[in-house]
């Protein structure tokens, strides 16, 4: 278990420095640009406190030959398995790293606004996995996160390195229960010349937790870096995510798999920077939203003059699956060379009715079209996620939220209720 106790002198310095940097900080604003559209002018971030140990209990999600599998309760380490797998690949705390205070936020960056003093002020011992040079790993690395505890602030922090010709595969699971209460992630992606990294979160959170995630990847020369998110959960669910394509030939994929339902929101900003030649960036997100729920997209990329060469493109496609839901996407360019192919699209749409109406008069009851055609609209963004083992997860859950959202919708229509 990791406790206050057992971090290291210069990370107790650096939380107590970040907590008077809260203190003096103001509150981001949806009339800042970043935060447009959000819900950041209803949450007080000054309502949550760490927890002081890890209390909250739930059975954790292994995957099958995993090669390691990280247990974090509460925003504290509960145990690191290893297995024979894992081979040279190390899994350690940032206390314990040799190098731990040059690497904390290395990627990230110094905090700009008062989310990333919070989490700096209380995050708690770092997973920092390093893959040496050439050596590869077939098999994933699972690190599997829960907290419900009211008024909890949990501040997870994973840090991944590949070095040089080196591959590896990290998914983390993200959950919350019933509780009200803020999690607030942040993953550095560090990919040297030739590695490759894919990551992958599947944020299950309750429906009464507010999430702010910050991704951070860097992917050196003819490196790759896959980077994921299954959203489902949380009241207001915020991922920022930077990819940064910094050594000549670089490939970097943003994907995202989101639904939402009831009354939450789910806010995604991406920002792809391509600062040397010959580089490629991908972002595909696809998101439906029913209810009442919310989404927004924002996206930019960025393409510097010491970039020629640059491909990059980025598409976002949210379907609207019942009148009372919203959605948002607006995506950016800044181009500052010639030399360069991107694109960028965005759609808000409904459940197309020719395509339904194709299977409904082959004699598919409505319902079950919409559930085929909405599993269809999914299925492209799943099938580039960087973990085999959790796809058909990930599908069956989208496929369960649609299900008991339109049984929801069918018991309204019953009762009469239907505005």
């Amino acid at each position: 278990m990791s406790n206050a106790s057992t971090f290291a002198p210069w990370l107790e310095k650096y939380r107590a420095a970040a907590a008077g940097q809260f203190s003096d900080a103001e509150a981001p604003s949806n009339t800042d640009e970043v935060w447009r559209y959000s819900r950041i002018n209803t949450i007080d971030l000054h309502r949550y406190s760490p927890v002081p140990a890890g209390t909250s209990t739930v059975d954790a999600m292994p995957i099958e030959g995993a090669a390691a599998t990280v247990i974090i309760r509460d925003g504290h380490i509960s145990s690191i398995d290893r297995t024979d797998g894992l081979g040279k690949v190390t899994i350690s705390t940032i206390s314990e790293h040799p190098n731990g205070d040059a690497l904390l936020n290395s990627l990230r960056g110094d905090a700009t606004d008062a989310i990333a003093h919070l989490h700096d002020a209380n995050v708690g011992d770092v997973i920092v996995i390093d893959v040496p040079r050439g050596v590869h790993l077939p098999a994933p690395i699972v690190i599997d996160t829960y907290s419900n505890v009211d008024g909890g602030l949990t501040c997870p922090h994973t840090i991944v390195r590949a070095a040089n010709g080196s591959s590896v595969n990290v998914f983390e699971r993200r959950r919350s229960g019933d509780a009200d209460q803020m999690v607030i992630p942040v993953v550095e992606l560090e990919a040297a010349p030739d590695a490759r990294i894919g990551y992958l979160v599947a944020q299950q959170l309750g429906a009464n937790t507010n999430s702010f995630e910050h991704h951070a990847a860097n992917v050196g020369q003819q490196a790759n870096v896959t980077s994921g998110v299954a959203a489902f959960g949380g009241a207001y669910a915020r991922t920022r995510a930077d990819i940064r394509m910094i050594g000549r030939g670089a490939n970097g994929d943003l994907l995202s798999a989101y639904f939402g339902d009831g009354d939450q929101m789910l806010d995604f900003r991406t920002f792809q920077e391509h600062d040397a030649p010959d580089t490629t960036s991908r972002l595909l997100f696809k998101g439906a939203v029913t209810g009442r729920a919310q989404s927004v997209y924002s996206g930019l990329i960025t393409v510097s003059e010491d970039a020629p060469g640059t491909n990059a493109f980025q598409t976002n496609r949210n379907l609207k699956l019942s009148k009372d839901a919203w959605a948002y996407s607006v995506p950016n360019l800044e181009i500052e060379q010639n030399d360069v192919a991107c694109s960028h699209a965005s759609t808000v749409g409904e459940i197309d009715e020719d395509q339904r109406f194709y299977l409904e008069s082959r004699g598919v009851p409505t319902t079950a079209a919409e559930q085929l055609l909405v599993s269809g609209f999914f299925a492209e963004v799943i099938e580039m996620f960087p973990i085999d083992a959790v796809k058909i997860e990930l599908q069956e859950d989208i496929d369960a939220a649609l299900a008991a959202d339109r049984a929801a919708q069918d018991a309204e229509l019953v009762s009469g209720g239907v505005k």
